[in-house]
């Protein structure tokens, strides 16, 4: 008996030396780099809920991509839940018909979404490589500043959307004009597209 209570005695004493009340201890995975950043008190932008909804989702490669749309439909509702006030949350679809639409989408259907001409220029410089954070100075409106750092995010850290010609910032910024669910939900959909 005597053994037992030293042995629990020397492993509390091990968990309280390796603790202290300021720290906050982590393991940063792709699921919760999100959750970890609002622990630390760091404001996570919309390219980064972006990548941490995405990065969440397993691509199911034995089911269709109809399924595995489906399948994201639901989860990015569902994750959607940890960035908004649940009495203002309502769940959002894929028109498939507009999925469509943005599939075959090119730099010219910007012309088509509701921003300003100047936020249409930089989406149009984002999609060509020629876009510089100087340009940023000339959007006003602090939605379309957001959109526009989000889509050059998309194209610059990593994620080249070379291979989907452009369409996951496309679908972005099409979403984006309703709502960032609809923002994830197109741009998402366009890539799992590549994992097809």
């Amino acid at each position: 008996m005597k053994r037992f209570f030293l042995y629990a005695v020397a492993i509390t004493a091990l968990c309280s030396a390796c603790e202290t009340e300021n720290e906050v201890f982590a393991t940063e995975t792709k699921e919760q780099s999100n959750t970890l950043h609002q622990a630390k008190g760091v404001k996570t932008n919309d390219y980064q809920t972006y990548q941490s909804i995405m990065n969440s989702f397993v691509y199911n490669k034995s089911q269709t991509y109809e399924k595995n749309l489906l399948l994201f439909e639901e989860h990015v509702n569902q994750q959607i839940l940890n960035y908004v006030k649940q009495e203002t949350y309502s769940y959002e679809k894929i028109n498939q018909e507009q999925l469509l639409v943005l599939k075959r989408a090119d730099a010219t259907f910007i012309e088509q979404l509701a921003y300003t001409k100047e936020a249409k220029q930089a989406i149009q410089t984002i999609l060509s490589n020629r876009f510089t954070s100087d340009a940023m100075q000339l959007i006003i409106n602090e939605d379309e500043q957001n959109l526009i750092a989000t889509l050059f995010a998309l194209q610059g850290n990593g994620n080249d959307d070379d291979l989907l010609n452009g369409k996951r910032r496309i679908a972005f910024a099409y979403g984006a004009q309703y709502s960032f669910t609809q923002a994830v939900l197109y741009a998402g959909a366009i890539e799992l597209l590549a994992k097809y």
